[in-house]
């Protein structure tokens, strides 16, 4: 019944924004309302959605650039450099250095790196194993913790508890180093790996025992992406969103963005990037619960 209504969710009347040009994939933190672009090989610009502010020009290393699409966390934003070095950036400052903490962990050279950097913890990766590590260099985890647990890297204990009746999938694949499935959680919605774009798709969510599906996708869903307790995504030529907390849904045609359109919810807002390497758009499009 929630696909079908899905399915024939109106069209959303705000309309979108084009922010700007980015040489590098933008990368947007969900939870933050916040999404940061490339606009040259020298700079980057941070906005806030909502805040009324315009964008903020950012100074950014030489032959630096966002690492990954979980590289912007708050203020801390991780960058990928040309001489194989990841440098954070304070995006509230401007400052940039060596990642704190990141030799300890083992990680410098082309068979390392780091993803992204909360508070008090990183994530990166040696080899083909991901690695934790505080930044203040005082610990290691290489753990992948139980299937009820996710990392916080703004706990001091790193491992948090995620809602029941919601768990991780164990991997069934014997050369894959991960216990795990990638699994991403965002309460009160959980999404598990998604292997095939033409199954369903489904969410589970705190407190119910069986997963919601949002959509039979007999034609592909694609770009899926949970972020700020919603879930949005790319299917049959539309841009679709669906809230958890108000279980309202808003669709716009994906045409009017560009390209490879890829959707990112945040709580007002949902951003879309459009295109590839070198040639990237990034949009904003209200989208109030």
């Amino acid at each position: 019944m929630l696909a079908a209504l899905l399915a024939l969710a109106p069209a959303a009347t705000a309309a979108p924004v084009r922010l700007g040009t980015s040489l590098s994939a933008p990368v947007v933190d969900s939870a933050a309302g916040r999404v940061a672009w490339q606009p040259d090989a020298g700079s980057i610009r941070v906005l806030d959605l909502g805040a009324g502010r315009p964008a903020r020009a950012l100074v950014l290393p030489p032959g630096c650039a966002p690492a990954h699409p979980g590289a912007l966390r708050g203020a801390r934003l991780v960058l990928e450099c040309g001489d194989g070095a990841a440098r954070l950036l304070d995006v509230s400052t401007g400052a940039a250095g060596a990642v704190p903490g990141a030799t300890a962990a083992g990680i410098g050279g082309p068979d390392s790196g780091v993803m992204t950097a909360g508070r008090v913890w990183a994530e990166g990766w040696t080899g083909t194993a991901t690695v934790f590590f505080r930044l203040d260099g005082s610990a290691v985890e290489r753990g992948d913790g139980t299937a009820r647990v996710l990392p916080d890297l703004d706990a001091d204990g790193l491992w948090r508890p995620i809602c029941a009746p919601l768990a991780r999938t164990l991997s069934e694949d014997d050369e894959d180093e991960r216990r795990f499935l990638p699994y991403s959680y965002s309460p009160p919605l959980g999404l598990d790996h998604r292997a095939f774009d033409y199954r369903p798709l489904r969410v589970d969510r705190c407190g119910r025992g069986r997963p919601l599906r949002l959509s039979g996708c007999a034609r592909a869903c694609v770009a899926v992406h949970l972020g700020a307790g919603s879930v949005a995504w790319r299917e049959r030529r539309r841009i679709r969103l669906y809230r958890a907390t108000t279980r309202s849904a808003r669709t716009w045609r994906a045409r009017r963005f560009g390209r490879l359109a890829e959707p990112f919810p945040t709580r007002a807002h949902v951003v879309v990037t459009t295109g590839s390497y070198g040639a990237y758009s990034v949009w904003s499009v209200r989208a109030p619960s």
